[in-house]
């Protein structure tokens, strides 16, 4: 569901009915505080105050997932589109997310610059001169945490930003392109290839690097593409698999 556009359209709604959200909220017996944050799209009503929610604005429950008013006409394919996403989100609520490469990364060169150092101090006790050694592996690996923390966070936020301000597109993933040049242990690193329509436009999405087992298959992954609004070409990948 687009939090964000039903926050718009519960607010229109209020509006419609010349309700301030004190008056809504009282309706509902709920804080005000409540109301304001669906409308600001950082919430969604409780599954118990969503009749109750239309009843008081005067819609359909198909038209408060949908985020407008929805003619007669509309209505049937607006319903299956719904009852569609729900499903979609469910399933999402029961996988869980892959390793993005460059958490994997931060996490190893952190723990070996921790290593290094903590080798250099006990090593100085019987000779001096490794302590110098240690220190500058250890400054290369701080480094490439650095690195490694500074792209994932540029990453996350980028997600952030488009979860938050763009679109969510229904996608398939088309291929897995493995990165030989990376290995972590047993795994592999590869980059998601993700196909979908916008518009009546074909477009292809290329995921970051993900961490997975050898024996991964597409077949067992799950990937939300979200782009820019009426921007395709800037977008964004989150990748899942089943839980085991």
């Amino acid at each position: 569901m687009d939090q964000k556009k039903i926050g718009a359209f519960i607010a229109q709604c209020r509006k419609e009915k010349s309700l301030t959200q004190i008056q809504l909220a009282e309706l509902l017996d709920i804080t005000n505080q409540a109301v304001s944050k669906w409308e600001n799209g950082r919430g969604m009503p409780d599954v118990s105050l969503l009749q109750p929610l239309c009843d008081a604005l005067g819609i359909s429950l198909n038209e408060l997932f949908s985020g407008e008013h929805i003619s007669a006409e509309e209505y049937k394919g607006k319903a299956e589109e719904n009852i569609s996403k729900l499903y979609k989100e469910k399933q999402i609520a029961n996988l869980k997310p892959i390793k993005y490469l460059f958490s994997t990364c931060s996490n190893v060169t952190l723990l070996v610059a921790v290593i290094e150092l903590a080798a250099g101090f006990i090593g100085n006790f019987f000779y001096p001169i490794i302590l110098k050694v240690m220190l500058l592996n250890a400054s290369v690996w701080i480094m490439l945490f650095l690195i490694s923390v500074g792209k994932l966070t540029y990453d996350k936020k980028k997600l952030k930003n488009l979860k938050h301000s763009g679109t969510c597109i229904d996608s398939e993933i088309k291929d897995i392109i493995p990165a030989s040049w990376i290995r972590v242990g047993n795994y592999i690193c590869c980059r998601i290839v993700c196909g979908f329509i916008y518009e009546g436009k074909e477009y292809k999405a290329v995921s970051n690097y993900y961490v997975l087992t050898p024996f991964q298959r597409k077949e067992d992954l799950y990937a939300n593409v979200f782009i820019e609004q009426n921007n395709p070409t800037k977008y964004s990948i989150e990748l899942f698999q089943e839980s085991r």
